[in-house]
C-alpha cells in the first residue's frame, strides 16, 4: 500500500506540472509566468492576445484532482460572478483548451502582504494593523452578506496597490451553512478554517492579523522562551488582545463579521 500511494504522488506530481512560460492556450491566452499552484489548481499570469495584450489570471484545474477540480473552478466561477465586488477581481468566464479547463479572471496589480512581509521587510505598528483588517473586514463582510465565506484569507491572497485592498482566490469559498469539503483524515486546523461559517473567516482573519503584529517582532530584544505563545512575545492593548482571543476561539468567539467590526471601531476611535 505504501508503494502505492508513493506511486500515486509520482503521477499526480507529473501530471499537475506547470505549463511552461510562453505557451499559447486556446490559441488567445499566452502564459507569461506561473503564479503558483493550490490544492485544487494551477495558475497563471497570461496576455490575452485577442485584447491587445491585456494581462489576465488564468487557473487551471488540477489534472491529478480530476473532475473535482473542474467542478471546483466552476463553483469558483459563479461565486465570483455572484459576488460582483470592487475589491475582488473581476471573473471572465471558462474555456477548454487540450482537454483541460482553464478560469479567466482580472488581473489585480500591486503586493500581496506576505511580499510586502517577507520580501520587502514591511513593518506593521498596530494602529496600522488594526486600520489595514478593518478594510478588510468591508470586503470580508460585504462577502457574508450575499451568504458566502471565503475559507482561504491568508497573507498571499491579500493584495495591496497603495491604499486599495484586493482579497483574491476564490477557489475554496463556499456558500454559508454548506457540507463542510474537508478530507475524512484533515486535522482540527484545517476543519476550522474549511467549515462554511462565518467564524472560519474571522479565525483566519485572527491569524492574518497575527502575521502583521509579528512583522515589528524582534525576537533577540526579549528573552528567548521555548513554546511561548503570541501572548508571551507581542505587547498590545487589552483591547487588541480581547479581539485576538475571540478571532482565534480562544475565548467566546465572534459569531458574525459585525461584531467583530463593532469592537475593531471601537478600538480604533480609542
Amino acid at each position: 500500500m505504501p508503494l502505492l500511494a508513493y506511486l500515486k504522488g509520482v503521477y499526480e506530481a507529473w501530471i499537475d506540472y506547470p505549463q511552461r512560460s510562453g505557451k499559447l492556450l486556446a490559441g488567445r491566452y499566452r502564459i507569461e509566468r506561473f503564479l503558483g499552484m493550490g490544492s485544487y489548481g494551477l495558475t497563471y499570469v497570461c496576455s490575452d492576445l485577442q485584447k491587445g495584450e491585456h494581462v489576465v489570471v488564468v487557473k487551471q484545474a488540477k489534472p491529478g484532482k480530476r473532475q473535482l477540480g473542474r467542478s471546483l473552478l466552476c463553483r469558483e466561477r459563479e461565486i465570483m460572478e455572484t459576488l460582483k465586488l470592487p475589491d475582488i477581481p473581476a471573473c471572465y468566464g471558462l474555456f477548454e483548451a487540450e482537454k483541460q479547463l482553464f478560469l479567466v479572471s482580472e488581473y489585480r496589480h500591486g503586493q500581496t502582504v506576505e511580499k510586502l512581509i517577507f520580501e520587502r521587510g514591511a513593518e506593521f505598528a498596530e494602529t496600522d494593523a488594526l486600520r489595514f483588517i478593518r478594510s478588510l473586514m468591508t470586503i470580508v463582510s460585504a462577502i457574508h452578506e450575499q451568504g458566502i465565506v471565503h475559507l482561504d484569507i491568508r497573507i498571499p491572497n491579500v493584495i495591496l496597490q497603495g491604499e486599495r485592498i484586493s482579497l483574491i482566490d476564490f477557489g475554496l469559498a463556499s456558500r454559508i451553512g454548506e457540507p463542510a469539503r474537508v478530507e475524512p483524515e484533515a486535522d482540527e486546523e484545517t476543519r476550522r478554517r474549511r467549515t462554511p461559517e462565518a467564524v472560519s473567516d474571522l479565525y483566519a482573519v485572527g491569524h492574518f492579523l497575527l502575521f502583521m503584529l509579528y512583522s515589528g517582532y524582534d525576537p533577540e530584544a526579549k528573552e528567548a522562551r521555548a513554546n511561548a505563545s503570541w501572548e508571551d512575545e507581542l505587547n498590545v492593548t487589552p483591547g487588541v488582545k480581547r479581539m485576538l482571543r475571540k478571532l482565534l476561539l480562544l475565548d467566546q468567539p465572534y459569531t458574525d463579521a459585525r461584531a467583530f467590526i463593532h469592537d475593531l471601531d471601537a478600538s480604533l476611535q480609542a
